[in-house]
């Protein structure tokens, strides 16, 4: 993966904050999320939803026998 000039500064500088300074990054970043109104955490675009009536078969505790 090729990083910009600016990227590789970023993370440079991550790897040199201390755990309590990665928090304090951390927090700050999720309220700025909030902010902007992405509290919704389950929009993600390429996830796949299943059904939740649909069966499935195969996780039944009752044992499968064939001839």
């Amino acid at each position: 993966m090729d990083l910009t000039l600016d990227e590789q500064r970023l993370i440079a500088e991550y790897r040199r904050l201390t755990p309590a300074g990665r928090d304090d990054l951390l927090a700050y970043a999720s309220t700025l999320l909030r902010q902007a109104g992405g509290e919704n955490e389950n929009a993600a675009t390429d996830q796949c939803r299943l059904k939740s009536a649909e069966p499935h078969p195969e996780a039944e505790k009752t044992p499968v026998f064939t001839e």
